[in-house]
């Protein structure tokens, strides 16, 4: 369950508070309250979920090939029967150092850590098909230049 700013599994659900358990161990507890005035997420209502992932690929890429590689990679290891809805690609920028896309898949799964196991598993096999046929994903690049000004001796006044 999500809502507000927390997000965890539900412990316990009294008269007047409910109380989460975070992924890091900590419990909260929420007045009824809050919830019943702010959105919910609850994950545990469907087992589809869209995992969504941003990258960027250098200026002298071939996109086509990207596009292939990435679509490829998300039906061949995130691919299921159940799930109708192919693999989605975007290209949606023009960054300072990169041509960013954004992928698009749904897995099956009932919790948030369902998620964002899929998305790691995605950054670590996308990163070694880029690396494998020469894809570059930059970091962004900082050029500084310096103009040579002349040197002028503090002047003190009394």
């Amino acid at each position: 369950m999500e809502t507000i700013e927390y997000k965890g599994e539900v412990m316990k659900i009294a008269l007047n508070y409910l109380v989460l358990k975070e992924a890091d161990n900590n419990i909260v507890i929420i007045p009824n309250k809050t919830i019943l005035e702010s959105p919910l997420k609850n994950y545990s209502q469907t087992s589809k979920m869209r995992v969504v992932l941003e990258v960027g690929v250098s200026y002298d890429t071939d996109l086509e090939k990207v596009r292939q590689i990435t679509t490829d990679l998300i039906k061949d290891r995130f691919g299921n029967e159940r799930i109708k809805e192919n693999a989605e690609f975007y290209f949606t920028e023009f960054g300072s150092s990169s041509i960013n896309f954004m992928c698009r898949f749904w897995i099956y799964g009932e919790s948030g850590l369902a998620k964002l196991k899929a998305r790691s598993r995605l950054i670590i096999e996308l990163k070694k098909a880029f690396e494998e046929e020469g894809i570059q994903i930059p970091f962004p690049i900082r050029t500084l230049e310096f103009k040579n000004q002349e040197v002028l001796e503090p002047t003190i006044s009394i």
